[in-house]
């Protein structure tokens, strides 16, 4: 039987509340009492991500923010002694771009300290919450992750979209000094860049097309990489005052995360990113074409 094909799971491990949405600006007070007046257990899909991908004896990378690994230190717990990768997703779900590089220095030693605290070990990797980083508006960024000792950045979404992301953006690995960045994954059509691998994007695109997109990816020598987060385990998490396109976004077709998981689960050899680049993270500006 031939080898399967290699592929990359990685989830963001955060709580129902963590979105970035413009109609939630100034929000946070009713968002806090929200979440202490419904209680919901989030720990529950990660626990279902653990047992999901223990059947298909798959790895991944999560990207566990500070506010979670306090929240609920036990399930980050399971999840690292289960054999994923926990990395940083930073302290809180606050958007990069908005902060000067001395907060978000402290940004990020809290999420990375906050992890480490509950694994016992440093994190490797980052990814920013909501894609929120760019060379005009953090230029600073990829020196900083390296000042913290972080070996990869998985924070680059190359499609712009109203949201986030870059043009242009790489498709492939490539290094940034010692810093290895490995953007998302997403399907070329010609000139046309099709985004199928992550969230909403994940969620709306057939199960065909995202089997296609990283078939190809893989075919190409690029990342084939997931990005999923814990709510997306189960459609009935509650609701953010969302209206119109964001609340579309954020909430459709929640159903489909889990039969299409459960379908690429078999098809792939999915490792963590950490275990997927560990040789070249030893040699840092060495040869990425495979």
């Amino acid at each position: 039987m031939d080898a399967l094909p290699p592929g990359m799971l990685t989830l963001d491990v955060e709580d129902w509340e963590h979105a970035n949405f413009a109609q939630l600006d100034g929000k946070q007070p009713e968002l806090a009492r929200s979440v202490t007046e419904r209680r919901y257990a989030m720990d529950a899909n990660t626990d279902r991500w653990i047992e999901l991908l223990g059947v298909n004896q798959a790895k991944s990378t999560c990207f566990v923010l500070g506010d979670f690994a306090r929240r609920y230190p036990q399930a980050v717990k399971r999840l690292a002694d289960a054999g994923h990768e926990v990395a940083s997703h930073g302290a809180t779900h606050s958007l990069i771009y908005r902060m000067n590089r001395e907060g978000f220095r402290e940004f990020l030693k809290r999420g990375m300290g906050e992890v480490a605290s509950v694994t016992g070990q440093a994190p490797q990797g980052f990814r920013a919450p909501s894609w929120s980083v760019d060379d005009a508006r953090t230029p600073w960024f990829c020196d900083e992750l390296q000042e913290q000792g972080l070996r990869y950045d998985s924070s680059e979404f190359p499609i712009q979209t109203p949201l986030y992301g870059k043009k242009g953006a790489p498709l492939k690995p490539y290094w940034r000094g010692r810093l290895l960045r490995v953007p998302v994954t997403v399907l070329t059509l010609g000139p046309v860049r099709v985004p199928f691998a992550s969230g909403a994007f994940f969620r709306l695109a057939p199960l065909s097309l995202v089997r296609l997109g990283l078939r190809r990816a893989t075919s190409k020598g690029l990342p084939a990489m997931l990005v999923l987060h814990p709510r997306e385990l189960d459609p009935a998490h509650p609701r953010l005052p969302l209206e119109g396109w964001e609340a579309s976004v954020h909430y459709a077709r929640l159903g489909t995360t889990l039969p299409k998981l459960q379908a690429l689960l078999p098809l792939f050899q999915w490792r963590s990113i950490l275990e997927t680049y560990r040789s070249r993270l030893d040699t840092p500006g060495s040869p990425l074409d495979n």
